[in-house]
């Protein structure tokens, strides 16, 4: 009786851990265990790991789409034809030059983040930290929007994640421009 006992109960032990790991796998693979690991590598002051999920390049392609269009403005149907043709030459040169600029300074645009991210205080670390463990994440296949929200203003923070199939890693691949506009206005005002 004993010995049936302890097969029952290792039985139970065994089919407990292989569901926990099953869990554990699944969950290692999800956007938010993502953002997890970039809120730690933050409050570790680890920016190569931070850095790992994110697609820099790809976030900087999407943010010169988004603010070359903020550039563009909209087209004047009052326009005479000189001014149709400038507002055109405009649109090309965003759509040209911004993309190149900004991969010029590919290097520089990490630096200038890498030195944001290490002035943040132990608050706004533990406030990030905070915002990641409730972010709002919508996942569709191999794409999320995430959603943060700033606990001091109620601003919201959107950006897109995407699973890349080589390695299963989430990694931010766009930040929502309005939002980013509005975090730059909040901070140049701050400091």
């Amino acid at each position: 009786m004993a010995r049936r006992a302890l097969i029952i109960i290792g039985a139970i032990i065994l089919a407990t851990g292989v569901a926990a790991g099953a869990y554990w796998r699944h969950y290692t693979h999800t956007p938010r265990y993502a953002l997890q690991q970039m809120a730690l590598a933050l409050k570790a002051k680890d920016m190569d790991k931070f850095f790992n999920y994110l697609d820099l390049k790809e976030i900087i392609n999407n943010f010169v789409a988004a603010s070359s269009e903020d550039v563009q403005g909209p087209e004047d149907p009052k326009a005479d034809d000189l001014n149709k043709m400038a507002q055109k030459m405009r649109k090309q040169f965003a759509k040209q030059l911004l993309p190149k600029l900004f991969e010029a300074f590919d290097q520089q645009i990490r630096g200038a983040v890498e030195q944001y991210l290490g002035k943040m205080t132990k608050a706004q670390i533990l406030a990030a930290v905070a915002a990641v463990s409730v972010a709002k994440i919508e996942q569709q296949g191999d794409e999320a929007r995430v959603t943060l929200v700033d606990p001091r203003s109620k601003e919201p923070f959107r950006f897109q994640m995407y699973r890349y199939p080589d390695n299963d890693t989430w990694k931010i691949i766009a930040i929502n421009y309005e939002d980013a506009k509005k975090l730059a206005q909040r901070e140049l005002n701050l400091r």
